[in-house]
């Protein structure tokens, strides 16, 4: 820039804007990006065992992740927060991400682990190196390529290192181009279920999400909660005892549904 456009009295902040190298603009913006982000984490951190993150918390928390277009609504992680403050036993998580960080910050601070299967190195990494650079306990990111099975495909997760029985299992992957989309949590992890454990399936109101839940209805027995709003809707499943004397399916079916006002 040189000193007559320096002098010039006309000039606002944002026409110098244009002149700040794009690098530098990066860094900034990263670098801002990382300041919103330590102090959710640290004020989510805070908070007393079992109690819930304020929407306002959250949003400060999605806000610092940064992860546009692929963000989780509030809605959402108001559920899996509430949900992570209290369960007892094990998280199994499909995907990992800010969804990631938040439980680990609401149950692992409990002594509650949670287990994340994730398919892609990059995202995988990043995710790691945040979960190790603010020092979130009780997460383990387990590098699970996606494998072809019977008719789908899923993550090819260590299951001799899992857990015998999740709690809470919080499903937001594989993408829903992957064959069988969600599918497979049901098949390859329906030993590991608990009579009471829950599911939150993400996404409900696309059609292969909205598949995969009819899929999972006729397969086995649960109580089953729409939760729908503008930006979109997830379902709370939880399991319960097949019936005595016949196979699971849809006899064993409820269905409430819930609007949000947001």
């Amino acid at each position: 820039m040189d000193e007559a456009t320096m002098s010039n009295p006309n000039i606002t902040l944002g026409s110098l804007k244009q002149f700040v190298p794009a690098p530098l603009k990066r860094a900034v913006k990263d670098l801002h990006t990382q300041i919103k982000l330590r102090h959710a984490i640290e004020r989510i951190a805070s908070l007393p065992l079992g109690s819930v993150p304020t929407p306002e918390m959250l949003i400060e928390l999605q806000a610092g992740w940064s992860n546009d277009g692929f963000a989780a609504r509030i809605d959402l992680l108001n559920e899996i927060a509430t949900r992570a403050a209290t369960t007892k036993g094990p998280i199994l998580e499909c995907g990992s991400g800010m969804t990631t960080l938040l439980v680990g910050l609401l149950a692992g601070r409990r002594g509650v682990r949670t287990y994340s299967l994730e398919h892609i190195d990059e995202w995988r990494a990043r995710v790691l190196d945040t979960i190790e650079h603010f020092e979130i306990p009780n997460v383990e990111i387990l590098r699970t390529p996606l494998r072809d099975f019977d008719g789908f495909s899923w993550y090819d997760a260590p299951l001799p290192e899992l857990p015998r029985s999740f709690d809470l299992v919080i499903c937001d992957g594989p993408p829903g181009e992957t064959l069988g989309g969600r599918y497979g949590l049901l098949p390859m992890m329906r030993e590991r279920l608990g009579q009471g454990a829950v599911i939150l399936l993400d996404d409900t109101e696309r059609p292969g999400e909205a598949e995969v839940l009819q899929r999972w209805m006729s397969e086995a027995s649960f109580n089953v909660t729409m939760h729908e709003s503008a930006d979109g809707s997830f379902a709370v499943l939880r399991m319960r005892p097949s019936p005595s004397g016949r196979r699971d399916g849809d006899e064993g079916l409820t269905v409430n549904s819930r609007h949000a006002l947001t």
